[in-house]
């Protein structure tokens, strides 16, 4: 937790220090502009007195200096600045050319995933949708997941399904249905996502995986706004299956769950680590959890999965916990 909770506040700091050297860029913008027009307006006024000072020429009928008394000279009035100050334009802005590089590098998904923050009860996930392929079936089919939660689950199908709202059946629930339609139908309080392992089969697609995912997300922010979004990482998988099927590599899957790390950070969602529970220490998928396959699971891994999500659920005030609640963390 304390690595999570490091980068988060390194992040934060950065933040931070962004805002603030914008904002003394805007300030010293604003001091130029009111003392260019200072000065200005102080190098106009000489030149008016210079011009007002200039004597006519004697006329005959005028006096001259010996026959009248010189009239006392009157001292020039003070100059104020408050006039130049009041006719400068405080509430304007401009953009500032960007210094500092504000994106995030390098992501590790172990790092941003969510921590560990109590246990939230089971009824929780009744409002919940889960949105995914053949691996999130067993939500629904196996009565170690969370058969109360909705569940779309459609065999071979990736984000762009749910962009490009395809027509797909689910096999569960025997239903052919327009994906995205069929998941704003649900109206759910949060969202947990699982795509992946059907798109990473072809090879050197990761961008358009990549950008695929982050137009789901948008969609869902834009049909569905205030919902909570939670990114599953891919599972990994037994390791002689990148024999037949060289994309679903367990360093590829590694990597692309850091771009999906990277995403979250960017589109302000969660993302929840789940290959943390799945997979061993080599990345490769828990031997007890496979299946004939290499790629789909056991029930037994289901209770695995759905005790980690009960566990790293991001804290709402609305939540329901078993035991303590971890509320006190907040200082509250």
């Amino acid at each position: 937790m304390s690595d999570y909770y490091n980068y988060r506040n390194k992040i934060e700091r950065e933040r931070r220090r962004r805002r603030a050297v914008i904002a003394l860029l805007c300030v010293l913008v604003l001091l130029c502009a009111a003392v260019g027009l200072y000065w200005f307006s102080r190098r106009r006024q000489p030149e008016e007195q210079t011009s007002a000072a200039v004597p006519a020429t004697a006329t005959p009928e005028q006096a001259t200096p010996e026959q009248t008394t010189p009239a006392p000279t009157a001292a020039p009035a003070p100059q104020r600045i408050l006039p130049a100050i009041e006719n400068a334009v405080w509430d304007s802005s401009q953009p500032v050319e960007q210094s500092i590089d504000f994106e995030y590098l390098n992501t590790d998904s172990r790092m941003v995933g969510l921590p560990a923050l109590g246990r939230v009860t089971r009824s929780h996930f009744d409002t919940v949708t889960f949105l995914g392929d053949s691996i999130t079936e067993g939500m629904e089919c196996y009565a170690t997941g969370y058969q109360n939660a909705h569940v779309l689950a459609y065999r071979g199908a990736g984000p762009d399904s749910a962009v490009n709202n395809a027509t797909i059946e689910d096999k569960i629930r025997k239903v052919s249905e327009p994906v995205f339609d069929a998941l704003v139908a649900t109206q759910p309080d949060a969202i947990y996502i699982l795509f992946g392992t059907n798109t990473m089969v072809a090879q050197n697609n990761e961008d358009k995986f990549i950008a695929y995912y982050e137009r789901l997300i948008d969609m869902i922010h834009e049909s569905m706004p205030g919902v909570s979004i939670y990114v599953q990482s891919i599972p990994g998988v037994q390791e002689w299956v990148r024999d037949t099927k060289p994309g679903l590599d367990n360093d590829r899957l590694r990597v692309v769950n850091n771009l999906l790390a990277n995403m979250t950070l960017r589109k302000g969602c969660y993302f929840v680590n789940i290959a943390e529970v799945l997979n061993g220490p080599d990345g490769s998928q828990i031997d007890e959890y496979a299946v004939q396959d290499g790629i789909h699971l056991q029930p037994s891994a289901y209770t695995a999965w759905c005790d980690y999500l009960a566990t790293h659920t991001a804290w709402d005030r609305r939540n329901r916990y078993e035991g303590e609640n971890p509320l006190y963390i907040l200082g509250t």
